[in-house]
């Protein structure tokens, strides 16, 4: 009888935790894409080390789907990536994204580099970085290491 209540009570709670994901997630305002009807790329939560230390999902966009993929490089113009942070209470937390923007920074693929983060309200509030500011210059300083992968890291796909 105790297994089934817990089980119950865990399902309950996995729920919740996933419609609040889905109520956040689908609500972003700041230029946050909605991105839960995007490709879940990676086979099961993240647990990879990395600049994003914690459980994470990454997603990306129909643009950009084939060359996650298949790993035909470059991506094409319009690409974005989302990796959720994923908090101990199963909501996300933090939102980092990149796009794909034609001329937007031809010596680093071309990519911006956003970061978004859920305030106690709920809500997230964050930015797109320009070229050339920390934030930027910090997300360039990893992601050239997979220049190569144009400057996508894929390591989470399960391959």
């Amino acid at each position: 009888m105790h297994r089934t209540v817990r089980s119950l009570v865990l399902g309950s709670v996995l729920l919740v935790a996933l419609t609040l994901t889905v109520v956040i997630a689908q609500g972003m305002g700041n230029g946050l894409p909605a991105y839960l009807d995007w490709t879940r790329l990676n086979p099961q939560p993240n647990f990879i080390e990395s600049a994003h230390p914690t459980v994470k999902d990454v997603f990306v966009n129909d643009v950009g789907r084939e060359a996650a993929l298949t790993r035909s490089f470059p991506f094409p113009e319009g690409s974005e990536l989302v990796k959720a942070s994923i908090g101990d209470d199963l909501s996300v937390f933090v939102v980092t994204t990149m796009r794909k923007v034609a001329g937007f920074d031809p010596d680093n693929g071309d990519w911006q580099y956003g970061m978004f983060e859920r305030g106690e309200d709920g809500e997230f509030a964050g930015m797109w970085a320009d070229v050339g500011t920390e934030m930027h210059q910090m997300c360039v300083s990893c992601h050239t290491a997979v220049a190569a992968n144009d400057f996508v890291f894929l390591t989470y796909t399960g391959d």
